[in-house]
């Protein structure tokens, strides 16, 4: 298993740009599509918890699958809010990248820079 998981939306631009990015630095990543492998409520805990954030935080409230559901996320708990994005994975932020206990949301190339290059040389 790789030490970065890049979790992302395969037809999704800026995932597309993220992966290009990792793969022209070499960085070594387990590929996680969100659509195929949504995470399940242990991984997005996991994922929460290095990140900082609730649970509920992950979810992109300016997502398209965001505002066709609307969902009320302050009367959701955890487990009802992994279920949510069980059901439509496109709810999270994305690309997700973890490295250990580092976490990046986005793509920003700098962010990535400094995360993933620097450390390796």
């Amino acid at each position: 298993m790789a030490a970065v998981v890049f979790y992302c939306v395969s037809t999704w631009r800026t995932c597309q740009k993220a992966k290009a990015w990792l793969s022209q630095n070499n960085v070594d990543f387990e590929y996680r599509d969100l659509l195929k492998e949504p995470p399940d409520l242990k991984e997005l805990k996991k994922i929460a918890g290095i990140a900082g954030v609730q649970l509920a935080d992950l979810v992109n409230p300016k997502s398209q699958a965001y505002k066709k559901l609307q969902p009320d996320l302050t009367i959701l708990d955890d487990e009802g809010i992994a279920a949510l994005i069980a059901g439509e994975p496109r709810l999270l932020k994305r690309p997700l990248l973890l490295q250990g206990k580092k976490f990046l949301s986005g793509f920003k190339e700098k962010e990535y820079e400094e995360l993933l290059v620097q450390k390796r040389c």
